[in-house]
């Protein structure tokens, strides 16, 4: 049976896109006022907006009374500015006109959302433009821009393992990015998954397993974690939809063509996760089967444990315009935590 979809995919226009951006705030402000203060503050680099009432007990006014109590509410203002092209997709003078927008809140944010960050020479530009606007005017408004990933990687970073209804929610709008194509670079994305009970047979198949029913962007690696940790890294060569009846393996759907290699350690590691892990895999699983795994030590110096998945830039971590080879990467990330 087909999903329900929290969001509309009728058109990939940025009006759509901007509705579906603005209903997954809205359903976090509904959930939790606090987890929206927390995740808009990460998008727009840590800039001190407060969301919702503020109750306080004899605080002394300017005038100098102390009243029994006070309820306040903060004032700001976000304008978003929305831009599905991949590179350069924003024009100042349409950027910067949205400045009228503001009126007398206490914080002003002009947003840019888009798939990929405008360059540093743009953004200087319109920094620069609202400096002089500022002066002028005797406002405050800041510019910050953000993309598609960074949304969601937000978002996840303040949800708990228990914020079921969200997590699907956020699931349904990752897959939405997807089909609208707004995940850039993902031949540099990593896949970061816990495998702390599996680590060692994750190493010795090369393989990484997921029920079908589990969502994922697109990504050309796969980090495995545990303990704080991801251990290895592996350049994936086929995602595999297959059940394994009566010994045969049955293959349901695949990236690309099966080999013989593939469909054997595919085999053998079915009946090894139920031994070892209880797991029962025969069934309604993928697998995502990587050329080789290299250990690595890319560690977790943050606080908590991974909750679920982490996706990382290589490209942006490395700060490399072409990677190297997967053995290399894994050498590569020894060298940085997260």
């Amino acid at each position: 049976m087909r999903a329900i979809h929290y969001f509309q995919r009728y058109s990939q226009k940025e009006n759509v896109v901007t509705n579906n951006t603005l209903l997954l705030f809205s359903r976090l402000y509904s959930y939790n006022p606090l987890r929206l203060e927390t995740f808009l503050q990460e998008i727009l680099k840590d800039a001190p907006i407060e969301v919702g009432v503020s109750f306080r007990q004899q605080i002394k006014s300017k005038a100098g009374s102390v009243p029994d109590g006070t309820m306040t509410q903060a004032s700001f203002k976000i304008v978003m500015e929305t831009k599905l092209l991949n590179s350069h997709g924003h024009a100042i003078e349409q950027l910067t006109s949205h400045l009228k927008a503001f009126g007398r809140e206490d914080k002003k944010i002009l947003l840019s959302l888009s798939p990929v960050e405008p360059s540093d020479e743009f953004q200087k530009e319109v920094k620069n433009f609202i400096k002089n606007h500022n002066k002028k005017t005797n406002s405050n408004i800041k510019y910050v821009c953000t993309t598609f990933e960074q949304i969601i990687d937000s978002y996840e970073n303040i949800l708990s393992d228990q914020d079921y209804e969200m997590k699907d929610l956020l699931e349904d709008y990752k897959s939405f990015c997807e089909e609208a194509g707004l995940f850039p670079e993902t031949d540099f994305l990593m896949r970061a998954v816990t495998c702390g009970w599996t680590l060692d047979e994750n190493l010795e198949f090369n393989l990484y397993y997921d029920p079908v029913s589990r969502s994922c962007r697109k990504h050309k690696y796969i980090g495995i974690y545990s303990d704080k940790c991801i251990r290895g890294i592996g350049e994936i060569e086929n995602i595999i939809h297959a059940d394994l009846i009566e010994g045969s393996l049955q293959v349901k759907k695949s990236a690309t063509p099966v080999t013989e290699d593939q469909k054997q350690r595919i085999i053998a590691v079915i009946p090894h996760a139920k031994e070892a892990c209880g797991y029962e895999i025969a069934n309604d699983h993928k697998f995502f089967m990587a050329k080789k795994f290299y250990p690595t030590e890319f560690k977790k110096t943050t606080k908590g444990p991974l909750r679920g998945v982490q996706y990382f830039n290589l490209k942006k971590l490395l700060n490399i315009d072409k990677l190297p080879s997967t053995e290399d990467i894994a050498q590569k990330l020894r060298q940085y935590n997260w």
